[in-house]
């Protein structure tokens, strides 16, 4: 398998997807520990396997695709492989992925009803390994309770670093919200972050998707966003 230098190998996204998706972007919190081994990884001063587990909303695939583009930037040859749609592509996709620097896998319980894939991701671990390459893993379950029929590849989703991504309070979600608002270039106050997560689904992304049409909504409307606007916009 022939590798452009600073390619993304077989993505099947744009890498201009990415672009608003990096570290800087991503409010840590607790979450420390997990960026500065992400990083460890992506600058190849350890080759390793990173599990990433948590509930949705919680940035897990924020964090794949900035590892993705952080890799790329460094001339890293790297691939992104989302596993929500596995369906729309063949396993026969991750032959050869061994030898890139950096293979991301998102969403991996995802493949628990499908055979092929596991016993060709376990055979992807097998060959990265062997070159001392990395692989990074996403999923909502921890590898111990995770869904998988093939015990070899549970087996080495335990190789390496095993990390559960920790959850925002609800000041943390005040920060996001504002930061998301400004990348949006609309402002928005404390008091209207605090009602957004007082009086919506306090998932991170529910709250970000209701942000996308508060900005939708007060251009149309060419209103500012306060609390009535927003109260009017939920009922």
């Amino acid at each position: 398998m022939k590798i452009e230098p600073t390619s993304f190998s077989q993505i099947p996204f744009e890498f201009s997807s990415f672009k608003k998706r990096d570290f800087a972007s991503f409010v840590e919190g607790e979450n420390q520990p997990l960026i500065y081994s992400l990083n460890t990884i992506i600058e190849k001063e350890k080759n390793d396997s990173l599990y990433i587990w948590g509930p949705t909303g919680t940035g897990k695939t924020h964090l794949l695709q900035a590892a993705c583009k952080k890799a790329y930037e460094i001339n890293c040859h790297v691939t992104y492989i989302p596993l929500k749609q596995y369906k729309d592509f063949s396993f026969e996709m991750l032959d050869g992925l061994g030898e890139l620097d950096l293979v991301c896998v998102d969403d991996l319980e995802y493949i628990s009803d499908s055979i092929e894939w596991q016993q060709r991701l376990t055979l992807l671990f097998n060959e990265i390994r062997d070159n001392h390459n990395s692989i990074i893993i996403s999923s909502a379950v921890s590898p111990k309770n995770i869904n998988i029929e093939l015990n070899d590849l549970k087996s080495r989703l335990v190789w390496g670093q095993v990390y559960k991504i920790k959850s925002p309070n609800d000041e943390l979600k005040i920060e996001i919200l504002r930061k998301k608002a400004a990348e949006r270039s609309f402002q928005l106050g404390n008091d209207v972050a605090e009602f957004l997560i007082r009086r919506s689904n306090r998932d991170l992304n529910s709250l970000i998707e209701i942000l996308a049409e508060i900005d939708r909504s007060s251009l149309a409307e060419k209103r500012k966003v306060t609390i009535p606007f927003i109260k009017k916009l939920i009922s």
